[in-house]
């Protein structure tokens, strides 16, 4: 562990240039800031002229903030749910609050710093997940006690320790806030919640201008992003990877608001963040209540729900330009509508059109990192009584996008014994006889349906995921051919189709004595159609210099269908000794099969390998798996929680097709089990959040290729183990009554504990390929409210991620360098919904080399990401 906080310290000193620039960057966002202010404070004792229609309580509160010139401090989402009367004459600030709180379960006050903070003054109880209003949890801790009941504060922080960290006031004044999170499939407080979880608000998400995955996860700490195009992500968590370029199968799970994303090639969807409430990261396995692909942890898009309190709706829309590209445009809007008082729809559509950066010298196009993205989704929601709900959400996307790859370059482009210039991430240029493409339409639609019983909830989830993944490849390096195009999908579809059935029962008991349970059933069924056209076309060649071919031969044309189901129940059992200790247990029996045929193995290459041997014969498998969850959680007191945790999780099993050199194999899942303590506190009366966790991770009986000595075939086997130690921690400041700072990261030590058979690679020792060792994160936002009812925002996202090895053994590969992304924004917000920034991402113009990709004997392909990118950014909300 010394040797591990001796590397932070190298890391630090490694860094300084580069905090030097951060440091310029904020004070350049402080002094910008505060040439546009001239806030004059307001008394409860002058009388203002006030106009307010009767509307949602946050829109009354703004529009107040805006007559009297001051600032605000209140939940959105809470003030959203309820309803202001409308107020028209002349009212001091108090007698205003006054009104337009009565009845309600809040007070509001103007303090002497001329800022309009609201109260709560009652405590309700804590309902199931899914319902917006805080109170007590399971456990009785009120989860807004750290801050003497004040409600959580629209101006948030970044990242906190284990969340986002929001802005509340104390007695003392501003404080960091935690916000609420169902991580355990119950509403709880971040700091109060015993695991490691990371919250992103959708605010925050706007505040930056953000609306990919890519811009957000590198923050997270023990989270590493690998983009392998705009339309293909690959997420891994506390370094559970075993390759870069192979994804194999998902070590990460994702969700959409409860039901989760299938995603066809082992990766994560590339959705767009539009009109989110947040998103949260677990992390370590989540096997007990979240199934497979878990191991890793979850990523969940949660988004905002239709709501029956006001019409309400907003644009947002943007132009950037990309170095070594081109224009950028892009934008959203959503429209809440209440249908009537227990019915509301809630529509989304959004757009972005990027210019592609990387030039393709042999066809001198330049459509390389494009990306051409249309999307929407579309929720009702029915609340027929206070026990009842429903909800219909549809969604669909749809990506046409150019390949984020540079290659070598050959010169010229199609001589077999042109000169060759390595490929180079920085070079942005890239060599094919066709532009590659990578084209996804994504459609889901989910109904959830929850009532509350008097002693539990229950709640009936059923989701259709159908998901379509075209490719257009250039596929002659791997073959050894130079000239011309080995054409991947290009004459006919290579693509793979998936369709997802989920059906999930849960009940949630109440929670109201010292004994509280989560049980559940869980049913998934997932077809694929893998479809592969390859043809060649150019002045002729030989196949891995022996085996000719002509212009116009095929290679491939197969079809090949893939079945997976589980079926599982689980259950989830907490004691809570005391109001300040509590027991959980959790277990999941899943039983999980999977099978193939291939129905179509025309092509000379298949009859090469064996393939079309093996036409109209299925392939299965099956097993049962158990997964386990314990914990241990006690709070010392309201600003002080502690946790132990041991969870199991797994990946399925498959199977390696029979070739003429090989018998069909089965392999089974791998399995880990994950070892966490985790500290969170709250210090300096609010103003200081500082969260630390440690963890050990043993995995065994890890899915590898393993190559035959004799044969030289490839197939995956469960062989091998790893250890991953490694600790997480953040630390929140609020360093002025404007500004708030978050510092995170991450420190582990991936290793094999034993050889891997086959070849020289995968040795005991070997580092883990695919996740950095260690990263961290500097995040910065700062607000002022200025006269007129207008107020300067910036924010800053720094982000560092240390070298990662692309394979096992850096004899056979590379080593992949680090990366440091900066991203700001500064703008300009009006209390009357209108707002505008000036935002740079990729400052320093980082050519990040997120894997290498071997093809062939000795081609090399590199994905990377879009270069330094300056835009402007217009929002209006009403």
């Amino acid at each position: 562990m010394l040797g591990d906080f001796s590397i932070l310290t190298v890391l630090v000193h490694e860094q300084l240039s580069r905090a030097a620039s951060l440091v310029l960057a904020l004070a350049i966002i402080a002094s910008v800031s505060m040439c546009f202010v001239q806030a004059a404070s307001a008394t409860a004792q002058g009388q203002y002229r006030l106009s307010l229609p009767a509307q949602s309580m946050d829109r009354s509160l703004s529009a107040l903030a805006a007559a009297v010139g001051a600032q605000t401090l209140f939940s959105y989402e809470e003030m959203n749910d309820l309803m202001a009367p409308a107020l028209d004459g002349d009212f001091t600030v108090t007698e205003a609050l006054r009104l337009m709180l009565e009845g309600t379960a809040y007070q509001g006050r103007l303090t002497d710093k001329g800022v309009i903070v609201i109260r709560q003054v009652r405590v309700t109880k804590l309902p199931q997940e899914g319902n917006k209003q805080m109170g007590n949890n399971d456990n009785n801790r009120e989860t807004g006690s750290r801050t003497g009941g004040y409600l959580l504060s629209a101006l948030a922080a970044f990242f906190s320790a284990d969340g986002i960290a929001q802005v509340a006031p104390s007695e003392g004044g501003r404080s960091i806030e935690e916000i609420i999170v169902t991580a355990t499939r119950r509403d709880s407080g971040i700091q109060s919640t015993a695991m490691s979880v990371n919250a992103l608000t959708g605010e925050q998400l706007d505040n930056n201008v953000y609306s990919a995955v890519e811009q957000v996860l590198d923050s997270v700490p023990g989270v590493t992003f690998a983009v392998q195009g705009p339309s293909v992500n690959r997420i891994i968590i506390r370094n559970i990877s075993t390759s870069t370029d192979q994804p194999g199968g998902e070590t990460v799970a994702a969700y959409f608001n409860d039901f989760p994303l299938s995603a066809g090639r082992g990766t994560s969807p590339a959705l767009r963040l539009v009109d989110m409430d947040r998103v949260e990261v677990l992390k370590g396995p989540q096997g007990t209540l979240f199934g497979r692909s878990a191991m890793g942890g979850i990523v969940r898009y949660l988004a905002n729900k239709p709501s029956t309190d006001s019409l309400s709706g907003g644009i947002n829309g943007y132009v950037s330009d990309t170095t070594d590209g081109g224009g950028n445009f892009g934008g959203y809007g959503y429209l809440n509508v209440p249908i009537t008082d227990t019915l509301a729809l809630r529509g989304v559509v959004y757009n972005y059109d990027h210019e592609g950066f990387i030039e393709n010298i042999e066809l001198g196009s330049s459509e390389g990192g494009s990306e051409d993205t249309t999307g929407g989704r579309l929720a009702l929601r029915w609340e027929p009584t206070e026990r009842l709900s429903a909800e219909l959400t549809y969604l669909n996307q749809r990506i046409r996008s150019g390949n984020n790859w540079s290659t070598d370059l050959r010169t010229p482009p199609n001589d077999p014994a042109g000169a060759i210039t390595p490929a180079s991430a920085k070079a942005r240029a890239a060599i094919g006889g066709i532009e590659q493409r990578n084209n996804v339409d994504y459609e889901a639609i989910n109904i959830d349906l929850q009532y509350d019983f008097d002693a539990f909830s229950a709640t009936f989830l059923g989701t259709r995921i159908s998901e379509e993944n075209w490719r257009i490849s250039e596929q002659r390096e791997f073959v050894g051919i130079t000239n011309g195009c080995v054409c991947d999908g290009n004459v006919a579809p290579t693509k793979l189709s998936t369709d997802s059935d989920v059906l999930e029962l849960r009940l949630v008991s109440a929670g109201d004595g010292r004994l509280d349970w989560i049980a559940g059933a869980y049913y998934e069924k997932q077809d694929q159609d893998s479809v592969q056209n390859i043809t060649y076309f150019g002045s002729g060649d030989a196949v891995f210099g022996f085996f000719p071919v002509a212009d116009g031969d095929l290679a491939i044309d197969s079809v090949q269908d893939l079945v997976g189901e589980e079926t599982a129940v689980y259950a989830e059992l907490g004691w809570s000794f005391t109001d300040a200790t509590r027991l959980v247990a959790g277990y999941r029996r899943a039983d999980v099969e999977y099978g193939t045929i291939f129905t179509k193995t025309d092509g000379f290459f298949l009859a090469f390998n064996g393939t079309a041997a093996i036409k109209d014969v299925l392939f299965d498998t099956q097993e049962d798996v158990n997964t386990y969850k314990f914990s241990l959680e006690h709070a010392f007191s309201d600003d002080m929680f502690t946790y132990i945790t041991a969870a199991s999780g797994y990946r399925r099993g498959g199977f390696n097709v029979p070739t003429p050199l090989s018998e069909f194999s089965t392999f089974d899942s791998d399995s880990l089990w994950s070892y966490e303590v985790g500290l969170k506190s709250t210090l300096m009366n609010g103003r200081l959040v500082a969260n630390v966790a440690a963890f050990f991770i043993d995995w065994t009986d890890i899915q590898l290729p393993v190559q035959d000595p004799v044969t030289f075939i490839v197939e995956t086997k469960n062989v091998g183990g790893a250890e991953i130690p490694g600790v997480e921690f953040s630390l929140s400041a609020l360093l002025t009554e404007n500004l708030d700072v978050t510092f995170a990261g991450s420190l582990t030590r991936p290793e094999l504990t034993e050889d891997v058979p086959g070849g020289v690679s995968g040795k005991k020792g070997d580092t883990l390929p695919g996740a950095a060792e260690e990263n961290f994160s500097i995040v910065a936002n700062y607000r002022r409210a200025l006269a007129s009812g207008f107020e300067v925002f910036g924010a800053m996202n720094y982000r560092y991620v240390g070298e990662r090895l692309n394979d096992f053994n850096t004899d056979l590969d590379v080593a992949l360098p680090s990366y440091d992304l900066l991203d700001v924004n500064l703008g300009l917000a009006s209390s009357a919904g209108y707002s505008v920034s000036l935002f740079a991402h990729n400052v320093f113009d980082e050519a990040v080399t997120y894997d290498v990709d071997n093809q062939g004997a000795s081609f090399k392909s590199i994905r990377t990401n879009r270069p330094r990118t300056l835009g402007v950014n217009l929002t209006y909300d009403f």
